[in-house]
């Protein structure tokens, strides 16, 4: 049996329903009964927007891309076998033939060049864009929303940006002064590939005597800190006992990267933020009780790790059994752990405690995956479908895309369905993710991973944070 997280999915079915009514009508004594039956009636997404004929208008999407054979979010000219590409090439026809309208694609590798492309023409109020898809970190789509360049996501008819083919957590923490100008969701298959997640090794499970349920714990809302803690407390080992330990030598109980996207990981998980968001203002969030208690529990589950080149750290560790737990993304299962010996699980990463109100996975502001209206656009016109393509890529495209992201050899595993299912619900990013106010990321990861003092360190940081997101505020509450 292969890895039982990489299988599968295929299983899970998000199709829309759509119900019928039968009904007879009924005349005098001598009128025969009419046992005409209605028409199915469509209770989808799709059948709330309703029927529109827009004529062969057409509908242009910027695919401003670094890593277009890996972050695909885009078909070719026909189908060809591809999974994600027949995926969206049937999206896309099904979208078309319902609304009568041309779904085209121009895409340009490199983002930055891209993004570049998309501010020149609505300069020029070319207006040829309805919608980019790109990344937000690395001067892209963040840039542009505090450029005027884009439109507020808010203000577009048709979008439910908190229906479940959107992010609802970046819903609900990249909105200020009721303006967005970003979000994620299904309509973007690398939407997939980037959440935070937990990897544990199962064979190492069995080796070690744990038998827990994972699955189950996740399920009644235990799976926490602790719970990850009883896995890995005191399961290191110092192999050729030099006193370090280092990638490629060492046994790990858990294993990790000691960035900045690790540290916003494992606090988002925790239902932390450093930033506060009132729907109006932002203001650094540091000194509560709740972060340094966060802080603590992740230094006791974050064992000393030392590592010369990060892209191979879990191709030295736990893809060859030398750590039991991991944090990464989902897309290491795609490109580092598609051919591991041993099986595994991805869970959602746990929480700080039971009281903590649900999961949540931190995204990564440096994939191809977040999409933005350009101002020039018709406002109406690309809400539809903007709208049509996201609910359609949540009914259709998310389930043959988890066929392709967790393929194994073995048998099916749905409880690993399920679990992605959960992770992919709960996908979250705020503004202290995206914009990294004076390099704040780094001083926690610093204080995570670096044992540097909590207080002190954070206070350094705030002066010059407080200062930058003032001036961010001004900028994204634009008129």
């Amino acid at each position: 049996m292969k890895r039982s997280i990489s299988l599968l999915l295929a299983a899970l079915l998000l199709a829309s329903v759509s119900c019928g009514d039968s009904g007879t009508a009924s005349g005098s004594d001598t009128t025969a009964a009419d046992t005409t039956t209605a028409a199915p009636v469509d209770t989808s997404r799709l059948g709330e927007l309703g029927e529109q004929d827009f004529g062969g208008k057409t509908f242009t999407i910027l695919d401003a891309n670094d890593y277009p054979d890996m972050h695909i979010n885009m078909p070719g000219d026909e189908m060809n076998g591809d999974i994600i590409n027949d995926a969206l090439f049937e999206r896309d026809g099904k979208i078309e033939d319902l609304f009568n309208v041309d779904i085209k694609y121009e895409q340009i590798t490199n983002a930055t060049n891209g993004i570049n492309t998309l501010r020149s023409s609505e300069l020029a109020g070319d207006g040829i864009y309805n919608l980019c898809i790109s990344t937000v970190c690395g001067g892209r789509l963040a840039t542009l929303a505090t450029e005027g360049i884009l439109a507020n996501l808010c203000a577009i008819p048709n979008l439910t940006l908190d229906a479940n083919w959107w992010s609802r957590l970046m819903y609900e923490n990249c909105r200020l002064g009721d303006k967005m100008y970003f979000t994620t969701g299904d309509i973007s298959p690398t939407v997939y590939q980037t959440p935070g997640c937990i990897y544990l090794n199962q064979k190492l499970l069995v080796d070690y005597q744990i038998d827990t349920d994972f699955y189950q714990l996740v399920r009644d809302g235990k799976w926490t800190v602790d719970e990850l803690l009883n896995v890995t407390r005191d399961a290191a080992i110092d192999v050729n006992q030099d006193g370090a330990m280092k990638v490629g030598d060492d046994f790990f109980g858990m294993i990790y990267l000691t960035n900045a996207v690790t540290s916003s990981i494992m606090l988002v998980g925790c239902g932390e933020s450093l930033l506060a968001n009132d729907g109006q203002n932002l203001s650094v969030a540091l000194n509560s009780e709740r972060l340094a208690d966060v802080v603590e529990k992740i230094r006791e589950v974050s064992e000393p790790v030392s590592y010369s080149k990060q892209s191979t750290v879990f191709d030295l560790t736990f893809k060859v059994d030398k750590a039991i737990a991991g944090v990464n993304c989902v897309e290491i299962a795609i490109t580092d752990l598609r051919d591991m010996e041993s099986d595994y699980l991805v869970l959602p990463m746990p929480k700080f405690d039971e009281a903590q109100e649900g999961y949540r996975s931190m995204l990564n502001g440096w994939a191809d995956c977040f999409v933005a209206v350009p101002k020039g656009a018709e406002a109406e016109f690309t809400g539809f479908i903007t709208e049509a393509l996201a609910y359609e890529s949540y009914a259709s495209v998310r389930p043959k895309v988890y066929d392709l992201v967790l393929k194994q050899k073995g048998a099916r595993d749905e409880g690993s369905a399920e679990m992605l299912d959960i992770i992919f619900n709960t996908t979250y990013l705020d503004f202290m993710g995206i914009y990294e106010f004076a390099s704040l990321p780094t001083g926690m990861a610093n204080v995570l991973f670096k044992d540097r003092p909590l207080a002190s360190t954070l206070a350094s940081y705030q002066t010059k944070a407080e200062t930058a997101i003032a001036s961010f505020v001004e900028n994204w509450i634009q008129e």
